[in-house]
């Protein structure tokens, strides 16, 4: 499983990471808080009380920087688009796990 970094940055803006227990918005398994510059990731669902896997996590945390990348880039639509976010974020994740430095 993916070691989590504690900051990020993208583009200009450095972002810190943060994982709670569980998030605060049902079905919500991470957030990005772009004001304050916090990324955050739930440890268990708050709908069913279960723990996460790690790579679901990391998944999200992939996830949530896809928001920040977008975000940055000024694409406001596709970062509305939460299905293109999974997608990209799943694919991103895959190629990151999958990456060979020889």
């Amino acid at each position: 499983s993916m070691k989590l970094p504690t900051k990020i940055r993208v583009g200009r803006r450095w972002y810190s990471v943060e994982v709670v227990e569980a998030m605060l918005d049902k079905h919500d398994m991470g957030r990005v808080h772009y004001h304050e510059q916090r990324i955050q990731l739930g440890r268990t669902s708050n709908t069913t009380g279960k723990q996460f896997r790690p790579e679901q996590i990391a998944d999200t945390f992939w996830h949530e920087v896809v928001h920040t990348i977008l975000r940055d880039m000024g694409e406001h639509r596709l970062n509305a688009n939460e299905v293109f976010v999974t997608k990209f974020a799943n694919r991103l994740t895959e190629a990151i796990n999958t990456a060979k430095f020889e």
